[in-house]
């Protein structure tokens, strides 16, 4: 494959971790476009010869920055419409668009950018950080782009298809915004083990590692998360007590789904 000429719209926390991923991808040969106003963060970026770094689009264009081979839209839903109208010369017929921003269909994107423009979407989360997300990635492009679309995302985790672009709402609700539902339940954990009489760190400290230890022995093993609990759970024992209330009618799969249809709902509106 020839070398890649990629612009990244937008360099914030997912921007930085998917731009540190393609950096350390030694089968990714790429050059770099970053426009990004707050750089404060991104001062591990000096003497990477092939990142050029711009505060906006203008200053990109006035210093002829290359033509790009795909446009990677990383920033919030709400300052799309801006960010695409201040691409200027950066929006040519040759490239395409790769979208990460919850809500944003590409017949919006193309409404904008054209309606021959080649527009996928994706929705990555944050584990990226670490190399541990998970993207999924709805692409009605030509080969090439798909390929590309796809080595982009997996240099920050495992990447799934999604056929159908009406699920990539649900998609964000689920995994997009999924890890926050995590760190919300070791909170709760830690609040919990505190109330039942352990001191504010060691609860803080078994919560956490429950929950990390819970989720490495899921990535471990093939096996139902819903054995997994079986196997845990010894009749008439305190696991059981304490499922009993959390698997009641109003428990925890009832308020799940009450918040990823919350999420969902607003992942529509984003993008109305």
């Amino acid at each position: 494959m020839a070398q890649q000429q990629i612009t990244l719209l937008g360099c914030g926390k997912m921007g930085s971790a998917m731009l540190e991923g393609w950096l350390a991808d030694t089968n990714l040969d790429a050059n770099f476009t970053i426009i990004e106003p707050h750089q404060t963060h991104l001062g591990w970026l000096q003497g990477q010869k092939s990142v050029r770094l711009y505060a906006d689009c203008a200053a990109a264009n006035a210093d002829g920055a290359p033509v790009s081979t795909m446009i990677v839209l990383a920033v919030k839903p709400q300052m799309m419409d801006d960010a695409i109208a201040g691409l200027g010369d950066m929006k040519h017929a040759d490239c395409a668009y790769l979208s990460i921003a919850a809500g944003i269909s590409t017949g919006w994107l193309k409404q904008r950018l054209g309606d021959a423009a080649i527009v996928i979407r994706a929705m990555p989360n944050t584990p990226a950080a670490i190399g541990k997300g998970i993207t999924a990635l709805y692409a009605d492009a030509p080969n090439q782009v798909c390929d590309l679309a796809s080595q982009l995302l997996a240099a920050v985790g495992q990447v799934v298809h999604v056929q159908d672009e009406a699920l990539m709402d649900g998609v964000t609700a689920l995994s997009g915004s999924g890890p926050a539902y995590v760190f919300l339940l070791v909170e709760a954990m830690t609040e919990a083990g505190i109330k039942a009489g352990i001191p504010d760190d060691l609860a803080a400290e078994l919560a956490k590692a429950t929950v990390c230890g819970a989720g490495a022995l899921m990535a471990a093993v093939d096996t139902a998360p819903a054995i997994l609990r079986e196997n845990v759970t010894s009749k008439g024992g305190t696991t059981a007590a304490a499922l009993a209330v959390l698997m009641a009618d109003d428990g925890l799969a009832s308020l799940m789904t009450k918040a990823v249809t919350a999420a969902k709902a607003r992942s529509i509106e984003l993008g109305e």
